[in-house]
């Protein structure tokens, strides 16, 4: 399947569909990410759909993992495999695709690079968050690193419909509860900088 970026990005307007209710003022007021903030990268890797005979993009299947239990704001989050940009690091795409490698052992020469998505903010933990995406079509074999990783889930595009979002209260870090609209996804919750970065891809494709 060919698949292309539009030419334009929705951008803020995709973020703001999915941003917790305590981000939605500061997006709206946000020109620009702060200049001390640090740089990051997201793997944004969608994969043939389990199900014979399905063709359209949406059935497609997007790649997301939970992180581990911690003592931070991210703690036990459904995320994208990535993670800071590190001196080493050439760019943000050699970034996300050194954190799919260390998180799930996924291979550079697996999957292929379509484009990046717009960048994206997040306060609590001062990162802008590139997101990169790409495409594979073969069936990956990942390999969770434990130490970072709890879980992996693949999950078609189509169950992140904007229709099929929901308001939830979440817990954001160890003691801080919010709400945020979000998609229940069996037994978790995908919402916050992932919910938002799927909420642009959803409309960037959807047409499709």
């Amino acid at each position: 399947m060919d698949i292309k970026l539009p030419p334009t990005l929705p951008g803020k307007e995709a973020h703001l569909k999915m941003a917790p209710s305590p981000r939605v003022i500061t997006l709206v007021q946000e020109l620009a990410p702060p200049a001390q903030a640090r740089e990051s990268a997201v793997l944004v890797l969608l994969t043939p759909p389990k199900l014979a005979g399905r063709e359209q993009l949406l059935d497609w299947e997007l790649l997301l993992i939970r992180r581990n239990t911690y003592d931070g704001v991210h703690s036990g989050q459904i995320a994208f495999p990535g993670g800071k940009r590190d001196s080493e690091d050439p760019d943000l795409i050699a970034t996300a695709c050194r954190e799919a490698f260390e998180e799930l052992g996924i291979t550079r020469d697996s999957f292929t690079i379509i484009g990046e998505l717009s960048k994206l903010y997040v306060p609590p933990s001062n990162f802008t968050i590139y997101p990169v995406l790409a495409i594979s079509t073969e069936p990956i074999c990942y390999k969770p690193d434990p130490r970072e990783v709890a879980e992996y889930l693949t999950v078609p595009l189509n169950r992140f419909n904007p229709a099929y979002s929901k308001k939830c209260r979440v817990q954001a870090g160890s003691y801080e509860w919010v709400e945020a609209p979000g998609f229940v996804i069996g037994e978790h919750t995908v919402w916050g900088a992932t919910a938002m970065i799927i909420s642009e891809l959803w409309q960037s494709f959807a047409s499709v």
